[in-house]
Order: structure tokens, then C-alpha cells, then sequence
């Protein structure tokens, strides 16, 4: 460095400590006020924005308990760097979000300016910020349940290993619990859906209290601290949240009473206080809705009419007093979230035969113009996780595409021989839980995954399909043929979000409900179901009043119920199958700790074990038991660790080792053998996880301003 240099670095530096000098007098001496208005006239009619910006940050520093006066101050860092054309701009912006959630005034303008300074990068065409998708992280093992932290660094979700609250980080992939209720032997409780407080410090999270059989609302710090039970009602409710508000006062919550009414509520989240905003007409089954940024409305997504799953948009006023229509079409439309600039509400649509992202704007209590397509086929299944503060959009796609194949058995061994061949259908990738009809001239499987989910059922001598939307029902499962092959009962949902079992017929596809839903909540039909040889009964799973699970034997005439076995505590349920001689029934009890294969008299009465295994950890779902028609073995899919595959096996009627039968899944395996015993029928993944994950949308907020050029300080001048 020459001396020149020497010497105007010296003056420089000269000059920058003599002039802090007045600034640190000043600050002994002047109240917060006087101070803010002094940096505002240096800002405003020196133009030192640098000298500005330290007397801005000195009063944060100082008067830091002040935190109105602070907020504006941080806000003045932010414009002042602004005009510097600096990237600190945005950081400092955000710190007003994250540091003074409660001044509001400062808030709103700081979100403001954060959502202009995106826009007017994406249309600048600056560095990255260019519309993009991208996946942050693969698999499904950070579930649907949760939501993205306010700064876009931590997922919530369900550590479904244990069912505690758990939080990833994104940028590092470390894990962690935020509860610790031990392991599932000791505890069968679980959390459930969560939301994160408006400044990222605490977690609102839905929790099942299985000793009073009931979904509770906790709250906890996001460092673990301070959790506590917010709601918590033991009246039959359930409740299911899906926001703060943005003072953080309020958390915006479903609640389903007993009787199936469900009402959008407000509950405090100081006392717990319950407010009822509306009571929906047709309950609020795999909905979602969401405050507007400045908590004036909610946005939530209803179903259209009775008999069919499309949903239309609206919003209500958070005093309840307006409603508006947002979207209506006769496509299945729901919402996805509210963008923090207040203008842009996202939602998913599948009016062009795929599901698409869309945006339409709100302002000045009016819907501004039409829809506007953001981007095509964003996943099969689309779950919202939420918007962060620079306008990011995380979701998660489900996108374990299912197959079903023919495989032919081996007489002798019962394995399969050669390689199974795949169903042709217009769905493919979108098929699951195969059943042959008792006569063997039919195929019926449920279509998954699709904006409507039905029952096909095909026939194995010509191929014709008959396709039967479902216009009753929502989450069909466990399609059952009856024994005369002339209908099908289905496990599926009223409107009201109550399980039924249905029974369609296989000519006309006309569903009329079988087993009403259960009038109590405490006392209430689970999953599985299968007929008598005789058609005159179905074996139930049903949850008792004491919350122990049970195998029901129920007469369809006089509708009568007798229990034949019931379960241990802590149990996960039971799988069961009929024998075809109509005398024997095979059932899994499914333990925290062990499986246990039983075989006991169809009408009930002494039971005899066959074999135990361990789950592994996988809780298998899906699991489904079968006899071979010749009734000497029954047939179960296992878990096996070591090479992470589910596999098929069976085992002897008499007892002994089973044997595995040769076919391996990377995802569960749900088959179904033919009445000639020479053939069997499975579905199994056809893509796992090749889609599935977390994903981010990025800079794709429509620019609202017609000019973002030369004149972008102007624009981007908001002052208080």
C-alpha cells in the first residue's frame, strides 16, 4: 500500500470514528423517541444511510424493551439498506417478523416489503431467483402431519417409530423429538397433525389421548419447553388444527362432536377458550383451510354437495359475519395455502385432468380477476405444508404408485413359478387391494390415488371392466366379495367423517349401507370385516368401550353382536380370515412387540396359537390373511429387516414353520389366491417413492405492478 492509500484510509477512518462521536453522546442523553427521529433525519434529509443505519441499530440495542419503537427501528434498517442496494435488506426485514411478532403495524409492512423485494428479483432476473420445484427430501418418513418453520429451516412431523412430535432440519437432515412419551409398549398415544406460532418459537400439534379416546390440542416450545394440553374436551369431541393466527391469539381448529356435527372454531391460545366461527353441513373430510396474513379471513375448501367428493372455495370472515365465494367450479378444488403478500390465495385443482397449481388474488375485500395457472401436474396426492415468509410453498407428494399382477402357484410347494404378469388398465398406477369373486370368474380392486376413488371390478374371461365411482363414499377399503359373488362390502366413510360398511353390488354398482356408523365415539367400527361362508354374518374389528379392540361375529338379520375374542391393551388391531369350510376363523393379533397367528371356531370358543413374529418396526397396515382353498394353510406377509422387503409366507393349519413363498416387496403386498389354488392376484408398488417426498415451489407469485425498472426505490418505499 502506498503512502496516497496510507493517507485516505487514515482521514477515512478518522472521519467515521469523529463522527460516531456526537452519535454515542446522543445516545446517553435522548429518549428512544428523540433518537428515532433523529436517524430519521439523517436518513431522510442527509441522506446517510450509513450513519442512519448505526443510530437505528444502537436504539434497537439499547431500548430493546421498548419494542414498538424497536420494531420501527428494525424496519429503517431494512429500508435503508434497501436503498443502499444491499442484500441485508431482507434479513433485516425478516427480523421483524421473527423478532416482534406482536407489532402487527411493523409486521404487515415488513411482510410487504419482503414479498416486493422477491418479486422485483424474479422479474429482474437476478441470480436464482427464477421459478422453480425442487425436492428437499425424498421418502415419506417426514409425514404429511406437519408443517415448514416460518424461516423454511425445520419440517414438523410424526416420528412414527414412536409417535412423538419431531422436527427435521433441512438444510442438515438431523432429527429430533420434541415429545418423549416412550416407546409404543408403554404409551399408544401419538401426535398428529402440527402447526408452527407465527415467530417459529412454539408448535401447536394435535394429540391422541387413547385413555379417554380423544384428539387433544398441546402446545410446545420448539425447543421442547413448556408443553401443556391447550383443549382438551371429553365430551366425544375431536379436533384437528390447522393454524395460527397471525397475532399468535389464535389457533384456527376443527371440532367434530359425537354426533358428527363439525364447526370451525377459534380457540384461545392463552386459556383455551372455544369460538365457533360456522357448523359445516357436510363435515370437513380430508379438507384444509387457512388465516389470511392479515387475520381478517379464513379461506377454507367444502364439499360441493352430498353425494360427491368436488369441493369448491370460500372465505369467511374471522368474525363470522361475511362469506365470500372464491372458487367455483365443477372441478375438485382445494386449497393449498395464503401467500404471506395478502393478495395470492395458491390452491390445487384438477380441472384440466391432472392436479395443478393455481392462484387467485383477494384485495380490498374482492376477488380480483381469474385464475391463474402456476404450474401442471404437481403430484398425485398434493398435501400443504404451508407458506414460509419469502413466499416459498412447501408441500409433500404421495406418489407410491400400485400395481396389480397374476402370479401362477406351484401345486406342490405353493410358491410362485415364473414371473407375474401385469393388469392392463386405464388406471395403471393406480391400483390396489385385488380380490377374486367365490364363483373365480371376476377380479375386483379398489382405484387409488385418483380425484375419485372407485371399484372395478373385471372380468377374467373377457376383460371387460366395470367401473363404479364412488358416489357415497370416501377411503374405501377392504373390498370383500360375498359368498354368492353377486356384491362387495366395502369399508368406507359417510359425510360426516363416520365409518360404515357399505355393500355394492357387482351388477349396478348401487351402494345402500350395510353396518351403520357407530353412534358412540368410544364404541366405534375399525377396519376389518369379512363374511361367513353363509353370507348370514360378517366378522367385525370393532373398539370397545373400555378402548380394547375386539373380533365381533355379527348376524345380518337380527343385527345382534357376539364377541369372540378380544384383544390385549396396547394392541394395533386384528387381521382375520374365514376358512373355506366356513368352520375355522384365522386371526393375527397385531402387538406392540409381537405378531401372534391364532386359528379359534368361527362362532367363537377355544383358540390355539400357530406362530409369533416380530414386526420389525414396520406396522404392517396393509397386512392380510388368506387361506388356500384346500384349507390346510393360511397365508401372511412378514417384514424382513435385514433386507428391508416385505415377503409372502404360510403355514400349516397343523402348526410348524411357515415357509416363504418367493415373493418380496420393497413396499406391502396385498394378495388374494383363486378359488382353483393354481393362482394368485397381489398389488404391489410399481414406482415406490420415485415422486414421493417434500417438495418447494419458488418465486411464482404473479407480479401484480405493471413497472419494477429504474423507478424500483419509489416503488419499494413504504414508509411508517
Amino acid at each position: 500500500m502506498n503512502r496516497a492509500k496510507k493517507f485516505i484510509c487514515f482521514i477515512v477512518g478518522a472521519f467515521f470514528v469523529f463522527s460516531l462521536a456526537p452519535i454515542q453522546e446522543a445516545l446517553s442523553q435522548e429518549s428512544a423517541g428523540e433518537l428515532y427521529e433523529a436517524a430519521l433525519f439523517k436518513k431522510e434529509a442527509e441522506g446517510d444511510l450509513e450513519g442512519a443505519i448505526q443510530l437505528f441499530i444502537n436504539i434497537i440495542t439499547k431500548f430493546s424493551e421498548e419494542r414498538k419503537i424497536a420494531a420501527k427501528a428494525q424496519l429503517q434498517v431494512g429500508m435503508c439498506y434497501e436503498k443502499l442496494g444491499l442484500n441485508q435488506a431482507q434479513k433485516a426485514y425478516q427480523k421483524v417478523v421473527e423478532n416482534y411478532p406482536e407489532q402487527t403495524e411493523a409486521v404487515k409492512l415488513a411482510n410487504e416489503k419482503l414479498s416486493l423485494l422477491l418479486r422485483a428479483k424474479a422479474v429482474a432476473g437476478t441470480g436464482n431467483k427464477e421459478f422453480s420445484i425442487r425436492r428437499v427430501k425424498e421418502g415419506t418418513d417426514v409425514g404429511f402431519e406437519g408443517a415448514v418453520s416460518p424461516d423454511g429451516r425445520y419440517l414438523s412431523y410424526v416420528d412414527w417409530e414412536s409417535g412423538d412430535l419431531a422436527v427435521y432440519e433441512i438444510a442438515t437432515g438431523n432429527k429430533h423429538r420434541l415429545t418423549n412419551k416412550g416407546s409404543w409398549d408403554k404409551l399408544n398415544e401419538f401426535a398428529y397433525y402440527s402447526r408452527w406460532s407465527p415467530d417459529g418459537k412454539q408448535i401447536v400439534y394435535d394429540w391422541y389421548n387413547t385413555k379417554e379416546d380423544l384428539m387433544e390440542l398441546r402446545i410446545i416450545g420448539f425447543d421442547g419447553s413448556k408443553p401443556r394440553i391447550l383443549y382438551s374436551n371429553k365430551e366425544g369431541e375431536r379436533s384437528t388444527t390447522y393454524g395460527w393466527s397471525p397475532d399468535s391469539k389464535q389457533i384456527l381448529t376443527i371440532l367434530i362432536k359425537e354426533n358428527g356435527e363439525t364447526q370451525v372454531v377459534l380457540v384461545s391460545s392463552e386459556d383455551g377458550s372455544v369460538r365457533v366461527l360456522k357448523t359445516l353441513e357436510l363435515g370437513f373430510e380430508n379438507q384444509n383451510m387457512n388465516f389470511s396474513p392479515d387475520g381478517s379471513y379464513i379461506v377454507y375448501d367444502f364439499q360441493q354437495k352430498e353425494d360427491s367428493p368436488e369441493r369448491d372455495i370460500s372465505l369467511l370472515s374471522t368474525d363470522g359475519s361475511r362469506e365470500i365465494s372464491l372458487v367455483e367450479h365443477p372441478a375438485n378444488d382445494y386449497v393449498l395455502g395464503w401467500a404471506p403478500d395478502g393478495k395470492n390465495i395458491l390452491f390445487a385443482s384438477d380441472r384440466r385432468n391432472s392436479l395443478d397449481a393455481w392462484v387467485i388474488q383477494f384485495s380490498d375485500g374482492k376477488v380480483q380477476g381469474t385464475p391463474k395457472l402456476v404450474t401442471p401436474n404437481i403430484g398425485k396426492i398434493c398435501y400443504p405444508k404451508g407458506f414460509t415468509r419469502n413466499g416459498s410453498f412447501y408441500y409433500e407428494i404421495y406418489d407410491d404408485a400400485m400395481d396389480i399382477y397374476f402370479g401362477e402357484l406351484s401345486p406342490e410347494t405353493g410358491k410362485i413359478i415364473g414371473l407375474p404378469k401385469k393388469l392392463s388398465t386405464r388406471f395403471e398406477g393406480s391400483l390396489d387391494q385385488p380380490e377374486y369373486s367365490p364363483d373365480g370368474k371376476y377380479i375386483a380392486y379398489t382405484s387409488v390415488w385418483t380425484s375419485q376413488p372407485s371399484i372395478s371390478i373385471q372380468s377374467l374371461e373377457t376383460g371387460k371392466i366395470q367401473e363404479f365411482p364412488s358416489k357415497l363414499l370416501q377411503n374405501i377399503r377392504n373390498p370383500r366379495w360375498s359368498p354368492d359373488s353377486r356384491s362387495i362390502i366395502v369399508l368406507g366413510f359417510d359425510w360426516k367423517g363416520k365409518r360404515g360398511l357399505y355393500r355394492i353390488d357387482a351388477q349396478s354398482g348401487i351402494s345402500t349401507l350395510l353396518v351403520p356408523p357407530s353412534k358412540s365415539v368410544t364404541e366405534r367400527l375399525l377396519g376389518r370385516h369379512e363374511w361367513s361362508r353363509d353370507g348370514k354374518a360378517i366378522f367385525l374389528e370393532r373398539l370397545s368401550s373400555n378402548m380394547t379392540q375386539s373380533i365381533m361375529l355379527m348376524e345380518l338379520e337380527s343385527g345382534t353382536e357376539k364377541e369372540l375374542y378380544r384383544g390385549e391393551s396396547n394392541s394395533r388391531g386384528f387381521r382375520f380370515s374365514c376358512s373355506p369350510d366356513g368352520k375355522w376363523l384365522a386371526f393375527l393379533s397385531m402387538g406392540v412387540k409381537e405378531y401372534v397367528l391364532r386359528i379359534m371356531p368361527a362362532d367363537g370358543g377355544e383358540y390355539r396359537e400357530l406362530y409369533r413374529f416380530k414386526p420389525d418396526n414396520v406396522q404392517l397396515y396393509y397386512q392380510k390373511l388368506m387361506w388356500t382353498p384346500d384349507g390346510k394353510y393360511i397365508l401372511f406377509e412378514k417384514f424382513q429387516l435385514a433386507e428391508k422387503k416385505f415377503s409372502l409366507w404360510r403355514i400349516s393349519i397343523e402348526g410348524g414353520e411357515p415357509q416363504e413363498l418367493g415373493l418380496k416387496s420393497d413396499s406391502y403386498i396385498v394378495a388374494n389366491i383363486h378359488p382353483d389354488g393354481r393362482h394368485i392376484v397381489f398389488a404391489s408398488p410399481a414406482s415406490t417413492g420415485e415422486n414421493s417426498g417434500n417438495w418447494v415451489m419458488e418465486n411464482f407469485l404473479p407480479v401484480t405492478e405493471t413497472k419494477i425498472s429504474g423507478s424500483l426505490r419509489s416503488l419499494l418505499t413504504i414508509e411508517i
